[in-house]
């Protein structure tokens, strides 16, 4: 499990989730998500469109927005089963954790023509 760090943009509602000691190679938008990867095929960054939407397992009475503008830690850990990439978020707000977040998109075996051109 990696330690990311993050920005959330209240206004646009979008949650930026990044490594940053990594450099992001090449992107792939599937719905409200972008993915980074490095040259090496490694994830590298998750750009989460309207989050408090997507994000809406919040304990307690406090709602996914005031959670994510409380945001004080990040942590990803992506695994590969199949040609699944299975990406689990841990995100952690003052003094209440957002329960585990996993999202499922399609792994990426090869470099898109698109992207090498």
């Amino acid at each position: 499990m990696q330690k990311f760090s993050f920005d959330y943009d209240s206004e646009n509602d979008d949650l930026f989730l990044y490594n940053p000691q990594s450099k992001s190679k090449a992107s792939i938008e599937i719905g409200d998500l972008v993915l980074d990867y490095n040259t090496k095929r490694e994830l590298v960054s998750i750009e989460i469109m309207n989050a408090s939407k997507m994000l809406t397992a919040v304990k307690g009475a406090i709602s996914a927005k005031k959670a994510l503008l409380a945001l004080v830690s990040c942590k990803i850990e992506a695994e590969q089963k199949k040609n699944i990439l299975m990406i689990r978020l841990y995100l952690k707000s003052k003094g209440r954790e957002i329960a585990q977040q996993v999202l499922y998109v399609p792994n990426i075996k090869k470099p898109s023509p698109a992207l090498a051109y």
